[in-house]
């Protein structure tokens, strides 16, 4: 398998990986809240990591509802992403859009750590992950339309 076969499977693994990620998360904020989704992800975050940061605050039913409300989209675009990466041959011209839209996501926590401080090291790491792996889609992305493999 050539180097550029091997950057479209890496994209379709990554397409895959988030987009059953995205399903995962939306299902239990939607099942379970959004305050018991993240004091979980919270707790495998500090076990994993080997700090105990605590959890965050508590969050309001306002806050919940705002969150099971967005959980939603965050299923839908978990469904798109297994789609496209299922065919990237055909939908692989979804994935700058896709990129771009997690960017986004992670650019949003950029101005929240700006405009109201430091949120929790989890945090810090989802911002993280939203800012880089979108860059790397899209590398990988381009190296898949070079060879033709990616649309």
């Amino acid at each position: 398998m050539g180097w550029k076969q091997s950057m479209s499977r890496i994209l379709q693994a990554t397409t895959f990986l988030l987009g059953v990620s995205a399903i995962l998360i939306a299902a239990a904020i939607i099942l379970f809240g959004a305050q018991q989704t993240a004091w979980t992800c919270e707790r495998v975050f500090s076990v994993v990591m080997g700090s105990p940061n605590g959890l965050s605050e508590p969050w309001s039913a306002s806050s919940d509802s705002e969150l099971r409300f967005y959980a939603a989209f965050w299923l839908a675009y978990g469904l798109i992403l297994l789609r496209v990466g299922n065919d990237l041959r055909r939908q692989g011209g979804w994935i700058p859009w896709l990129a771009g839209v997690f960017f986004l996501g992670g650019l949003g926590r950029v101005v929240s750590w700006l405009s109201l401080g430091p949120p929790r090291p989890f945090y810090q790491a989802l911002m993280a992950s939203e800012l880089i792996l979108p860059v790397l889609m899209i590398l990988l992305w381009i190296g898949g339309r070079r060879s033709r493999l990616v649309a």
